[in-house]
């Protein structure tokens, strides 16, 4: 038996005309398609831009060796007057020329959408009218054959029918190969999917975070009129934003403020939203944002005292031996009279400052330890292993406790992850869980992690939007061989990526500090020395809508899942029951 589509119950076929053709197409034999009622929509004249025309084939027929033939079914007792057609003394359309119409609609929008690999060279085209209630008599029109033309009596063989009209459209033989065939049918009947739309998602989701971001703030700028600062807080909990308005404002206010912080890549970031922030014109060069090392080698070259970093690059170098060339070269500068001194001193990332750093810090202020400190530390993100308080004096201590930054979902698995107690406010969305993708081996993991940036992708998302971090930089990690997605590069440079310049590839250490609306946190194999719980909790907290987390199997991906557990468990014990 042929194959319909829809394949219906005779019972739900609107029309009796179309129902009774419908009844008599069951006849014919595997391998022939019937279409039923297609509508199709094509532009005026064919042309780009034109008003749009509607129509409907009543039956489309088609066989891989006979072609496609168009069937229009006109019921009641049509009449021809000339060149007028009437039915129940009402003016009607020419039956001939709507099937003709509906064919070569159907043949324009097959060509055009497989770009013409299947065209109607390829294969016979026709089209017959069928009169179910009606039986011709006298002369056909010119447009008519009586080989294209069923009426009642015919009905019952229609099958045979339809076999006679392939032959009369026939110019050559028709033999279309499978593949050909199916392109044929997909591009009559396509595989239309609605795909989800992250981007539209995380645009609603946005406006809800930047809101408590903005409230926050505004609560928080209260202390300011104290001198000296602590300000501890989760990730997520909006430091960093905090921090920079400390140094906006208080270099708005006319004082001198520098701001520090250890990763290079947020640096350049402060910098970016100092630049475009409104009151930048007017603060002037008010406010120096800088990484801690990046000041100490630009006060050493302004004081012309050595900066030498040895080869091998000790840490020892970093923590030890940078404070005191920082020292020396403020000394040099002050003899000469050319020393930067600043009314303020605001230091974020403070966990990650060696203790001797601070004293340092504290001779840039024009009051010396008396100036105004404010510095913002998470204990829980420290590079060092074991985090400590500035060793400075520090009057006033304020705890965030509220995440602004991420998704529910997000921020209370990333605490459990941590096992850190997070406040979350009422009006902040929802979102998804973390999304864990389990890779059966390292060569797999490349092709998971490819396939969900694909799938991100084609759901609205911009490159801008999304950071891959994983253990070890883009040379050395599980993407070394790949260079791009869907023609779009893999890079690591953070500027260039907040330009839109392609997918960022990084490590949590060096995206520490910021954040994307998505983040795919990869290579979560093994903990070691390069990749820490602590790399993964700040891998975790940097994504603001939604994070997947691609991982085979060991002790990284046992603390993923015991963390989502934890974290659904929570949710389940603050959903009220019956919502």
């Amino acid at each position: 038996m042929a194959r319909f589509i829809p394949d219906v119950a005779r019972e739900d076929i609107m029309h009796d005309s179309e129902r009774v053709v419908y009844e008599a197409l069951r006849a014919l034999p595997t391998g022939f398609v019937v279409m039923h009622s297609l509508p199709w929509l094509r532009p005026t004249r064919d042309l780009a831009g034109e008003p749009l025309r509607e129509g409907e084939a009543d039956f489309v027929i088609l066989h891989p060796q006979n072609g496609l033939l168009v069937l229009e079914v006109k019921g009641g007792q049509p009449e021809l007057s000339g060149r007028v057609w009437v039915r129940d003394g009402k003016e009607m359309r020419d039956p001939f020329e709507q099937a003709r119409r509906s064919r070569y609609a159907l043949l324009d929008a097959v060509e055009e959408r497989t770009r013409k690999r299947v065209n109607r060279a390829l294969f016979t085209h026709g089209d017959v009218v069928v009169f179910p209630h009606a039986r011709f008599a006298g002369p056909l029109p010119l447009n008519a054959e009586p080989r294209i033309v069923v009426d009642a009596p015919e009905v019952s063989s229609l099958p045979t029918r339809i076999e006679e009209a392939f032959k009369a459209w026939a110019r050559r033989e028709t033999r279309l190969p499978p593949p050909v065939f199916a392109e044929l049918l997909d591009a009559l009947m396509p595989k239309l999917r609605l795909m989800r739309c992250e981007g539209a998602e995380i645009a609603a989701e946005r406006q809800r975070i930047v809101q408590i971001t903005l409230d926050q703030r505004a609560t928080m700028l209260g202390l300011m009129e104290n001198a000296r600062v602590l300000v501890e807080g989760t990730a997520g909990s909006g430091k960093t934003l905090l921090a920079l308005e400390f140094a906006l404002t208080l270099a708005a206010r006319g004082e001198r403020a520098l701001f520090l912080c250890f990763n290079r890549h947020l640096a350049a970031w402060l910098q970016e939203q100092a630049k475009h922030d409104p009151r930048a014109q007017s603060i002037g060069a008010r406010l120096e944002i800088s990484t801690f090392h990046a000041y100490a080698r630009g006060l050493a070259k302004r004081a012309r005292v050595p900066f030498d970093v040895p080869e091998s690059g000790e840490q020892s170098f970093w923590d030890d031996e940078v404070p005191l060339v920082m020292e020396q070269a403020i000394e040099v500068l002050r003899t000469r009279g050319q020393a930067e001194e600043f009314d303020a001193i605001v230091v974020d990332e403070a966990q990650d400052f060696a203790p001797d750093w601070w004293v340092t810090i504290e001779s840039l202020s024009r009051a010396g330890r008396d100036g105004r400190l404010y510095a913002f530390l998470d204990l829980n993100q420290s590079l060092r292993g074991t985090a400590k308080l500035p060793s400075v004096s520090l009057a006033t201590r304020f705890h965030l406790t509220t995440n602004c930054r991420n998704t529910k979902t997000i921020a209370r698995s990333g605490a459990s992850l941590a096992r850190l107690d997070v406040r979350l406010l009422p009006g902040s969305p929802v979102g998804e869980p973390p999304a864990v993708r389990r890779a059966p081996s390292a060569a797999a993991e490349a092709g998971i992690l490819l396939s969900e940036v694909r799938q991100l992708l084609q759901q609205g998302i911009e490159p801008k939007q999304l950071a891959l971090i994983g253990p070890a930089t883009h040379s050395k990690g599980t993407l070394a061989k790949h260079t791009e997605v869907d023609s779009i590069p893999l890079i690591d440079d953070a500027a260039d990526w907040r330009r839109g310049g392609g997918i960022l590839v990084t490590t949590a250490r060096a995206f520490k500090g910021l954040e994307a609306d998505i983040v795919i946190a990869y290579g979560l194999n093994a903990f070691g020395t390069f990749f820490s719980p602590t790399d993964l909790y700040v891998a975790w907290t940097r994504a603001r809508h939604r994070l997947i987390l691609v991982c085979q199997a060991g002790q990284v991906r046992q603390n993923i899942e015991a963390a989502l557990s934890e974290a659904a468990k929570q949710q389940d014990a603050t959903t009220p029951s019956g919502s």
